[in-house]
């Protein structure tokens, strides 16, 4: 992923988790959904007019040009604000293209509001496409809103930068949107464009045009006006301009990278601690590998495990477009299997507490059973004498209570009979 989307999605993963947890300690935890916008197209549509028509029924739904009503709509649903990034395919069908959007609300929607969103959204976008022109689309098909589990909004915004490269989504989606991943129905990212181009495909070589000359100012990324600057009160957001990430990133004649630092890593320990990016970059800067060394292992990380030494190359070698993209792709598939092994680790957690789930009926119910078996045993204890007593002990003690009168009485019955 180019340098740009890499520090664009790194802020991304930063706000939605810090934005995710910032109030859970007063009772109220925040919450985000990611909104997926499509659109009806055809084989002779270009790309071009696709991206137009997109553009204007954006504006007349949610953008400058929404009703009033849209926007009181939107205030009473707790909207606080929204990323909101363009992707486009191509397929059998010709130019795919839809907007993701993060969309920030002040708190954790359930299933029903979830639902409520998705119609409303649905209903804007849809009456703004006919308005320009487009084909109205069913709901089915133009409106997906997918709210992601807890702990996992950090993630889910991050893959929002993500879409060119051939993955638009984080763990959740990994498994349930397949309508939107490299090689479902022919659909192939702008990445596997450019692999067919540098391969000599004809087609792909127009197809790569074309998308340059489309693609080639559109904001890849868009903040809704405010939600930067209250973002940027919870976490810290890199304030550069892209063309300044890319001036300041780009690799030169004389400059070699210090040191590798898988996915789990940046994004676990070092973008979502506020100063630690900086001070790699001094120790980057004053030490080289080893001043990072040094810094890493100072957070608690391991060295050759969580931070690796840099990738080696003879010198004066250069990697050739092919293999740029040979690396892309690889890297591509190692983050997926890390979406995958989180997910199914959150999956195994949730279902270890579902055995151990506290139950106050059943527990309740458990302390009287043990309070009922408790009193029997009492009772039992203390008839057990009389049930025990043998027939002698019986005779003695019925003759000890017998009046003296009926003693005397029995005995001269006996002195008589004998």
């Amino acid at each position: 992923m180019p340098s740009v989307r890499r520090v664009r999605a790194a802020e991304l993963a930063a706000a939605g988790g810090a934005w995710e947890s910032v109030d859970v300690e007063k009772g109220k935890a925040r919450g985000l959904v990611m909104v997926t916008l499509t659109m009806r197209h055809y084989a002779r549509q270009s790309l071009s007019l696709l991206v137009q028509r997109q553009r204007e029924a954006w504006k007349i739904s949610f953008g400058q040009n929404a009703l009033k009503t849209t926007k009181q709509i939107r205030k009473g649903l707790g909207v606080v604000g929204y990323v909101r990034a363009w992707e486009t395919t191509h397929g059998d069908n010709g130019w795919h293209t839809h907007f993701h959007v993060a969309v920030f609300l002040d708190e954790r929607p359930d299933a029903r509001r979830v639902r409520v969103l998705e119609r409303l959204i649905y209903r804007g976008w849809a009456d703004a496409l006919e308005k320009v022109g487009a084909y109205r689309p069913s709901q089915a098909h133009a409106v997906r809103v997918d709210a992601p589990a807890a702990g996992e909004a950090g993630q889910i915004a991050k893959y929002l930068m993500k879409g060119q490269d051939g993955k638009a989504w984080g763990a959740a989606q990994e498994m349930v949107r397949a309508d939107v991943k490299t090689g479902r129905k022919g659909h192939r990212m702008p990445l596997q464009i450019a692999r067919g181009a540098v391969d000599g495909d004809e087609r792909d070589v127009e197809l790569w045009r074309e998308y340059e000359e489309t693609a080639t100012g559109i904001r890849a990324l868009y903040w809704s006006q405010g939600l930067r600057a209250r973002l940027a009160e919870l976490v810290e957001l890199d304030d550069r301009q892209d063309a300044q990430v890319a001036a300041d990133e780009e690799a030169g004649p004389d400059k070699k990278p210090a040191a590798h630092f898988p996915l789990r890593t940046w994004y676990g320990h070092i973008v979502t601690v506020p100063g630690r990016r900086l001070q790699l970059v001094h120790a980057a800067e004053r030490w080289g590998t080893s001043g990072i060394r040094t810094t890493v292992e100072s957070w608690g990380l391991l060295w050759g495990v969580d931070v690796t030494e840099p990738e080696k190359l003879p010198a004066g070698a250069a990697p050739t477009a092919a293999e740029l993209l040979t690396r892309m792709e690889r890297a591509e598939l190692q983050e997926r299997a890390q979406v995958w092994r989180a997910e199914f680790d959150r999956q195994e957690r949730q279902e270890r507490l579902g055995r151990v789930i506290y139950q106050p009926q059943a527990w309740e119910a458990r302390q009287e059973a043990q309070r009922a078996a408790d009193e029997a045993r009492a009772d039992e204890a203390s008839t057990a004498p009389e049930r025990t007593q043998t027939y002698r002990e019986a005779l003695r003690a019925a003759k000890a209570n017998r009046p003296a009168s009926e003693l005397q009485s029995a005995m001269e019955r006996f002195r008589q009979a004998s």
